[in-house]
């Protein structure tokens, strides 16, 4: 990578790791806040809206979306801390697991008598059964690592992604699915401007790149994130928790 942009990255990094999400305060006068607009339109327009008092939902909006935006900066920190360290030490891990692997090969055709002859046990130490024992736990082994190693691989998590962004929209795409039970007109663009209303609510770092306003550098990324679009991943997504609380229930599907 160019020492330009490793410098980019490195800034992008920084910056998601200083930011500190703003609370909205629930008491704070209606309009206070742009997420109060969504709110509004939410209510009268999805009839399944949680409540029926419209100042009520309004606070409703106003508190997930400030957890929404905590528990974005923290998954967003675990990417880019955590999980490179985590990744880190599976590739050691694996590394290490080839290794062993080939230190039990290369002793493979190592006779039995042989090491008998050519070791002597320890004074005092308990009595062991010799290295045939050894032998044929060191082969089940080998069997066991070669049979993981042929199943599983590191994941490659390589890439310059920006994780606020992406947890961002995860996040307030599941509250969206809570707010929203019937399919709206437009959907895709309510939820943007959802969503930008929230990005600017709890103060996260401007986006406006390239010359794009925010909403619009959003609306690209939501849609290269639901590729099916919004209102399809929602319905997927709650026909799948529909599904999983029949089970729970014991319901048939």
């Amino acid at each position: 990578m160019p020492k330009t942009k490793r410098r980019a990255h490195r800034e992008k990094r920084r910056e998601i790791l200083e930011v500190k999400p703003h609370w909205l305060a629930t008491e704070a006068p209606q309009g206070e806040y742009l997420v109060d607009a969504v709110a509004v339109e939410l209510f009268l327009r999805s009839p399944v809206a949680p409540l029926r008092e419209q100042d009520k939902f309004i606070k409703i909006v106003r508190e997930d979306v400030s957890l929404e935006a905590q528990f974005a900066a923290m998954r967003a920190r675990i990417h880019l801390v955590r999980r490179p360290e985590v990744q880190r030490l599976a590739k050691r891990y694996f590394s290490d697991l080839r290794e062993i692997a080939a230190r039990i090969e290369r002793n493979e055709g190592l006779d039995p008598t042989d090491l008998l002859v050519s070791t002597t046990p320890n004074p005092n130490s308990p009595r062991h059964e010799g290295p045939k024992r050894l032998q044929t736990v060191l082969r089940l082994t080998l069997n066991e690592i070669q049979h993981y190693l042929a199943k599983y691989r590191v994941r490659n998590e390589s890439g310059n992604y920006d994780w606020l962004t992406r947890c961002f929209i995860e996040e307030v795409f599941e509250l969206w699915c809570r707010y929203v039970r019937v399919d709206l007109n437009n959907e895709a663009q309510v939820f943007n401007k959802l969503l930008a209303a929230a990005w600017r609510d709890v103060r996260f770092p401007n986006k406006e790149e390239d010359g794009r306003r925010l909403e619009e550098w959003l609306a690209d990324r939501v849609r290269k994130h639901f590729s099916d679009g919004v209102c399809s991943a929602r319905r997927d997504r709650q026909e799948l928790a529909a599904c999983l609380d029949n089970e729970r229930e014991g319901i048939p599907g």
